[in-house]
């Protein structure tokens, strides 16, 4: 058997040492490093259920990217302002733990855009906070959305927003009620939360100001000059899309990248279903 190692490490000290030229080898041949086509995603896995601690929970891995959700259900007093709507609070973590890309210390920028982020679309499309209140004007239940980032090889917006929908689906509220002014909750049972839509992201990334590319992973998104997030939900309406960065997306590409996401939607629900839940 031929030895390949010194090939190998040739080609590993090529890619670190000049990591652009690397890329645009396989760009300029219409492929990419890791033999993807342009369009191709990596596949996504789903398990439901994985946090036993969580209300509701899920593990997504997309490619080698790795995240975690776990949903708290808390009791609180709702806002004057809005007597009977809950909360929905969501929380991306990206520690050093997942990527030497990230620092310890306080929420970086990437961290902090993907958790605003994901909180807008779910609050806008997926929770109806009125299923959240308990008593109108004195308890309601706040939802805390912890997404953990395990692995980070590119894509976590799209990691993110799976493994939230996901989690959400498993979620089980407690059975809640109020005597005298004191709420109880019995967490031994429970009543899945009705949401409005399901959501199914993706993300094309432009790579080195040429190369529209789906799922891009983490060394591709290091020569990202802009990326365009699509989100749908599952009768193909499109609940987002986002560009992110000044590179030159035109739109005849972003409605393409809609399209593509539209077609995805049959095979992602099925990830979801196989997954459990709701």
């Amino acid at each position: 058997m031929a030895n390949t190692g010194p090939v190998t490490f040739a080609i590993e000290a090529f890619k670190r040492i000049h990591p652009v030229e690397f890329q645009r080898r396989f760009l300029s041949q219409e492929t990419r490093h890791d033999g993807r086509a342009f369009g191709q995603f990596r596949e996504t896995h789903v398990a439901k259920g994985t946090v036993s601690t969580a209300q509701g929970s899920s593990t997504v891995r997309i490619g080698d990217t790795t995240v975690v959700c776990g949903i708290k259900a808390e009791v609180s007093e709702p806002d004057v302002k809005t007597p009977d709507e809950g909360y929905l609070v969501t929380n991306v973590d990206l520690s050093p733990m997942c990527s030497a890309r990230f620092r310890a210390g306080p929420p970086s920028e990437s961290a902090q855009v993907a958790s605003e982020h994901v909180f807008r679309l779910f609050n806008q499309n997926v929770v109806d906070l009125k299923e959240l209140c308990i008593e109108s004007g004195q308890a309601v239940w706040v939802l805390s959305a912890d997404i953990v980032c395990l692995r980070h090889d590119g894509n976590i917006l799209d990691a993110a927003i799976v493994a939230l929908m996901a989690a959400l689906e498993d979620l089980k509220l407690p059975q809640a009620k109020i005597e005298s002014g004191v709420v109880s909750a019995d967490k031994s049972t429970g009543r899945p939360l009705a949401l409005r839509r399901r959501l199914f992201p993706a993300t094309y990334t432009l790579v080195d100001d040429a190369y529209l590319v789906a799922d891009a992973d983490d060394a591709e998104e290091q020569l990202a000059t802009a990326s365009v997030l699509v989100v749908v939900d599952e009768r193909g309406r499109v609940a987002n899309v986002w560009k992110r960065g000044a590179g030159p997306i035109s739109r005849q590409s972003i409605s393409q990248c809609v399209d593509v996401a539209t077609g995805r939607v049959p095979k992602m629900a099925e990830v979801l279903d196989a997954a459990g839940g709701q």
